[in-house]
C-alpha cells in the first residue's frame, strides 16, 4: 500500500490546512447517523445513508448527496372511477428509504398514500384511484428523499383512462314475436365514457339468432330465422373505449309461432290471422284468442221488364264474436261464398249465401233480396234479405237470426237487407226509393266493417207511381241498389269482398228502355282470430 504523507503547516492540534500528497485518498471519519458528533464544521461519511455530510451550525447536517432520477412508471393509465388504490411501481437511480413519491398533475399533485423503498433503483408507491383527475392527465412523478433531494419525470408519465360504464342493464334485449322477427324490435347496447373517449362495441363470446348481425355501433340489423320452439340467445357484449374495456352478458328470445295459417299481420301489439278463404288454422302453443266469424252474404234481388219497380238488397252473413281457449291441434276454417244476385227476369230472388265454420261455430248465410215479380219476399238468413217493390207494395223482407236482423219490408221501391247492427229499412212511401240496408260490425275498431245489409233498388219514377225515387244504399261493405229514370236503369252493386255484405238489389224495369237489370252479388265471408 502506498504511504500517505500529510505535512502540517503547524501543529496538528489547531492546524488550519491538510495536505494529502497521495493518490488513494484522505480518510475521514465514519459512522452511523447515530454516531454523528456536535460539533459544528464536522466532516464526516455516514455509514447509516450511505452519503458524506457535514455538520451545519444549527445542528442539522448537509449531505453530499445525488440527485434522485424517475424515469418510468410499470401501469401508465389509471381507472380513477375504479374504486381502490392503485399500485404503481417506479424505476428510476439513486432513490433512498424514506422518501415519498407525489403524482404531479398539471396544476395541482399529491402524495402516495404509501412509498415503499425497494432499492436504488426502484420505488412502489400506492394512492386512491380516485385522486387521479382526468383534468390534470397527464401526471408526472416525483420522488422527494428524506433529505430534501427531488427528482421529477421529464414528462407525463400516468395517464387517467376509466372504462366505459353500460347504459343497458344485463338481461333481456328483446323477444322476438314469430310474425316480427325484425331486429327494429331489439334495445340498442349503450355505454358511456367519463374521458369523452369513442366507444366501439363487439360481441366477445356467445351465440346470436341466426339472421342477426350485431353491429360496431350497438345496434343490431337483419331479421332471425324462424324456430320451432321458444328459444333463449346469450352472447356477451364488449364496450372499448381508448384501451379501456369491460364486458356484460345479454340475451335475444325468439319465439316459435303461436299459430299458423291465414294472412299473419301485427297490429297494437296483437297478432291477427285473416282467412279470406277455406284453410287451418294450426295451434302451436295453447293460447286464449279473440275471434269473427262472417258468413257470406246474400245476393240482391233482379229486375223485371213487366215492372218498375226496384229489388231487395241481399242480407249479411251471420256474425259470430267470440273467445276461445284454444288447444294445440289443427283448427279447420270453412269461409263461405256470397249469393249470386238475382238475373233480370227470373222467377226467383237473390241466392243465399254460404255458411262459415271455425272453432265448432257456424255463421249463418245471409238471405237473398227478392226480385220483382219473381219471388218477392226477402229470403231468411243470417240476416234476412229486402223485399222486393210490388203493387200493392205487400212483399215483407226476410227473417235474420240472433246473428243478424231482419231485411226490409217493400214498398214501390226495393228495400234494404239486414244486416249485423240493424235490420235493413222498409219502404214506406210511395216515390220508388229504395231503402238503405242494415249497419254492420266494425271488429276491434280496426277500420273495416263487415256485414252490411245490401241497398233497395229504386223504382221507375215514371211508372205512374210518382217522384223522383232514389237508390238504397248499402251498409258496411254491402252494395248499393240499382237506379232507375224512366229511360235508363242499372244492376245493383256487388258487395265489398271478404266483408260477408249483401248484394244491392236492382234497379226497377226502365219503362222507356224496356230493360230488366240484374241483382249485386253478396260478399263472401271472412274469419279474423286474435291474441296477444
Amino acid at each position: 500500500m502506498a504511504q500517505t504523507k500529510v505535512r502540517f503547516d503547524r501543529a496538528v492540534e489547531g492546524a488550519t490546512n491538510i495536505v494529502d500528497s497521495g493518490t488513494e485518498g484522505t480518510k475521514v471519519a465514519a459512522g452511523t447517523t447515530a454516531q454523528r458528533g456536535s460539533t459544528t464544521g464536522q466532516w464526516r461519511y455516514n455509514s447509516t445513508t450511505g452519503f458524506f455530510e457535514g455538520r451545519n451550525t444549527d445542528g442539522t447536517f448537509s449531505t453530499l448527496q445525488p440527485d434522485p432520477v424517475v424515469s418510468s412508471v410499470d401501469d401508465g393509465e389509471v381507472d380513477s372511477a375504479g374504486g381502490g388504490n392503485q399500485t404503481i411501481v417506479i424505476t428510476g437511480q439513486n432513490f433512498t428509504s424514506g422518501g415519498t413519491i407525489t403524482f404531479v398533475g398539471s396544476s395541482a399533485d399529491f402524495n402516495a398514500t404509501t412509498t415503499t423503498f425497494n432499492s436504488t433503483t426502484q420505488i412502489t408507491a400506492v394512492a386512491p384511484k380516485s385522486s387521479f383527475l382526468n383534468a390534470q392527465e397527464p401526471y408526472k412523478v416525483k420522488f422527494t428523499s428524506a433529505s430534501g433531494k427531488t427528482g421529477e419525470s421529464t414528462s407525463g408519465l400516468i395517464s387517467v383512462d376509466n372504462i366505459p360504464t353500460f347504459g343497458v342493464a344485463s338481461g333481456t334485449l328483446g323477444t322476438l314475436a314469430d310474425n316480427n322477427r325484425a331486429s327494429s324490435n331489439l334495445t340498442t347496447v349503450t355505454a358511456t365514457d367519463v374521458d369523452g373517449d369513442s366507444i366501439t362495441f363487439s360481441k366477445l363470446s356467445g351465440t346470436l339468432p341466426t339472421g342477426i348481425t350485431f353491429n360496431s355501433n350497438g345496434t343490431f340489423s337483419g331479421t332471425a330465422n324462424a324456430e320451432t320452439s321458444n328459444t333463449v340467445y346469450t352472447f356477451t357484449i364488449r364496450a372499448t373505449a381508448n384501451s379501456k374495456t369491460t364486458d356484460r352478458q345479454y340475451t335475444i328470445t325468439v319465439n316459435a309461432p303461436i299459430a299458423t295459417g291465414g294472412t299473419i299481420t301485427s297490429v297494437g301489439g296483437y297478432t291477427y290471422h285473416t282467412f279470406t278463404s277455406s284453410g287451418n288454422f294450426v295451434v302451436v302453443q295453447p293460447k286464449s284468442v279473440e275471434y269473427l266469424l262472417v258468413a257470406g252474404g246474400g245476393g240482391g234481388g233482379g229486375g223485371n221488364i213487366g215492372s218498375a219497380w226496384g229489388a231487395g238488397g241481399g242480407g249479411a252473413g251471420g256474425v259470430i264474436d267470440s273467445t276461445l281457449s284454444t288447444s294445440a291441434q289443427t283448427y279447420a276454417i270453412v269461409i263461405g261464398n256470397g249469393g249470386g244476385g238475382d238475373s233480370a227476369g227470373s222467377s226467383g230472388r237473390g241466392a243465399n249465401g254460404q255458411n262459415s265454420t271455425a272453432f265448432g261455430q257456424t255463421a249463418t248465410g245471409g238471405g237473398g233480396g227478392g226480385t220483382r215479380l219473381g219471388t218477392e219476399d226477402g229470403a231468411n238468413g243470417g240476416s234476412g234479405g229486402g223485399a222486393s217493390g210490388a203493387n200493392p207494395p205487400d212483399a215483407v223482407g226476410g227473417s235474420g237470426t240472433s246473428q243478424g236482423n231482419d231485411g226490409g219490408d217493400g214498398s214501390y221501391g226495393g228495400a234494404g237487407g239486414g244486416g249485423h247492427s240493424s235490420a235493413g229499412v222498409d219502404g214506406n212511401d210511395s216515390s220508388a226509393n229504395g231503402t238503405n240496408g242494415g249497419g254492420g260490425i266494425n271488429w276491434k275498431s280496426l277500420g273495416t266493417s263487415y256485414a252490411g245489409g245490401g241497398g233497395g233498388g229504386t223504382g221507375d219514377p215514371t211508372s205512374g207511381q210518382g217522384g223522383n225515387g232514389t237508390f238504397g244504399t248499402g251498409q258496411a261493405g254491402g252494395g248499393n241498389g240499382g237506379s232507375a229514370n224512366g229511360s235508363t236503369n242499372t244492376d245493383g252493386t256487388d258487395a265489398t269482398a271478404n266483408t260477408g255484405s249483401g248484394g244491392g238489389g236492382a234497379g226497377g224495369g226502365a219503362i222507356a228502355a224496356n230493360v230488366a237489370r240484374n241483382g249485386g252479388d253478396g260478399a263472401n265471408g271472412i274469419f279474423i282470430v286474435r291474441y296477444q
